[in-house]
């Protein structure tokens, strides 16, 4: 999917396809070309990493942080469009953990129209935002050489984006798919055969596909 055509469209960033084991509140590099990275010298992991950095909680406590960002209630997601759709035309990847694979086995010229439905959300809740926001706050009064160094510039996750997801594929490469899901690992939902097409959907594998991300100096509760 072309990713500023996506951003300008949903105010969402596509998660890079490499990356599966996604939670909030995980810090995000967003350069001004190309695609978010996880990765940059100096940037703590996670923003509760680099609270225990700053020692303001104790590495103790660190799990239970992480735990309560990776339990967040999924629910419906508030989008204006109940499905987005990939433009295949433009598309030169799938961005996507499980699909991605999926595109290396089969080819993305095969596939004649991607969608995502049936869209869910994982927020940071109110109190939990309020929580990063204290200690934000501290963080910048008692180790403000810390704060500026390692996150001021950086990007976190605040909204994670699942969606059941709907390939339709030309019928002459059925039996190459049916082989690639079951050595990838798809969780199939349903197979609507027509004459000349297959549509395949599979549930999200609880793994988000994009993301909203918020600038940590700009962040309140």
């Amino acid at each position: 999917m072309e990713l500023k055509k996506f951003r300008n469209k949903y105010d969402l960033e596509l998660i890079p396809a490499s990356h599966e084991n996604i939670i909030n509140g995980k810090l995000v590099w967003d350069p001004l070309i190309g695609e978010p990275r996880f990765d940059h010298p100096g940037m703590p992991n996670h923003i509760f990493n680099a609270f225990v950095d700053a020692d303001l909680i104790r590495k103790e406590e660190l799990n239970t942080y992480l735990d309560e960002c990776r339990n967040l209630p999924l629910v419906d997601a508030k989008l204006a469009e109940r499905t987005i759709e990939v433009d295949m035309n433009l598309a030169a990847s799938l961005q996507h953990p499980k699909i991605g694979k999926l595109e290396n086995e089969i080819g993305i010229k095969s596939i004649k129209k991607f969608t995502f439905g049936d869209i869910k959300t994982r927020a940071l809740t109110d109190l939990m935002r309020v929580t990063m926001d204290d200690f934000l706050e501290e963080m910048k009064k008692k180790h403000w050489v810390l704060y500026d160094g390692k996150i001021r510039r950086v990007y976190m996750i605040t909204e994670l984006y699942y969606g059941s997801i709907k390939l339709v594929i030309d019928r002459t490469i059925k039996e190459q798919l049916d082989a690639s899901v079951l050595t990838i690992g798809l969780d199939l939902k349903n197979a609507l055969e027509m004459d000349q097409s297959v549509e395949y959907t599979f549930d999200h594998q609880n793994v988000p596909f994009a993301m909203r991300i918020e600038m940590v100096r700009k962040f309140n509760g």
